[in-house]
């Protein structure tokens, strides 16, 4: 088994509440990282500024240590059509050198130059906040849409739309099978949205929360944190590979 990192834990390594040994010291135990959580605390690094630089370094000292994951389009790509190449430019090596530059940064200043220096594929890195927001705003503003046209039903049938290799779309069935528990949770959210719920405004984590179940596709990925998503996710099988920290803990 690997095990996925919520950010709220992550967050909980910087702010000195839990140790790199609590999440790495255990040698029967694999902890990998999901490249959204990357973006999310490396964006949180950049508006925390100097002061929380230091700190926030640390974090990512414990975290390169870790394998990362592909991108979820990626992943989802190369588990229904084995094809992952050309689907992003953007692949795990890549984040494996951003987090480097970062750990050997001095000071942010210094990580900010180092990561957008010429050649760089982080050229934009002190753009990061504005560009992620941008893409939470389209995708959770889509989930507007899916509330007034989309059978919450068929949700597999549009996904299996989404993910298409040339004109061959995947079996929707297969697509449920697989992502189950990102269904069943992109399912509840619709459903709140239709009672009145306002992700886009109140609940923005809503969007990076669906991606990282999309991992539990793989029998082996286990997902771990401090929110509990038991009202979102009551009857797929995955839902026993979704676990707290506490639980963790006890592995």
């Amino acid at each position: 088994m690997y095990y996925i990192l919520d950010s709220n834990i992550w967050i909980d390594v910087s702010q000195g509440k839990i140790s790199c040994n609590d999440l790495l010291g255990k040698t029967t135990v694999k902890v990998v990282v999901a490249p959204l959580m990357i973006v999310e605390l490396m964006r949180g690094t950049i508006r925390g500024g100097e002061q929380h630089f230091k700190k926030n370094r640390a974090m990512f000292g414990c975290m390169i240590n870790c394998d990362i994951l592909e991108l979820p389009k990626v992943f989802i790509y190369g588990l229904l059509w084995h094809v992952y190449g050309g689907v992003s430019n953007v692949r795990p090596p890549h984040y494996k050198i951003l987090l480097q530059i970062l750990v050997n940064s001095d000071s942010l200043a210094d990580f900010l130059k180092k990561a957008e220096a010429p050649g760089s594929v982080w050229t934009k890195i002190s753009d990061l906040d504005s560009i992620h927001e941008r893409v939470l705003d389209k995708e959770l503003a889509s989930l507007n849409t899916l509330a007034k046209k989309a059978s919450v039903k068929t949700l597999h049938v549009h996904m299996a739309e989404l993910y298409k290799m040339g004109n061959m779309a995947p079996d929707p069935d297969l697509v449920e099978r697989k992502f189950s528990a990102a269904l069943e949770f992109l399912r509840s959210i619709v459903i709140q949205v239709r009672n009145g719920a306002n992700p886009l405004k109140n609940n923005r984590g809503t969007y990076i929360d669906n991606q990282l179940f999309y991992y539990l596709a793989e029998p082996n990925a286990v997902f771990v944190s401090n929110e509990d998503f038991s009202n979102e996710i009551k009857h797929s099988p995955q839902k026993d590979r979704i676990i707290s920290y506490a639980k963790f803990c006890t592995l």
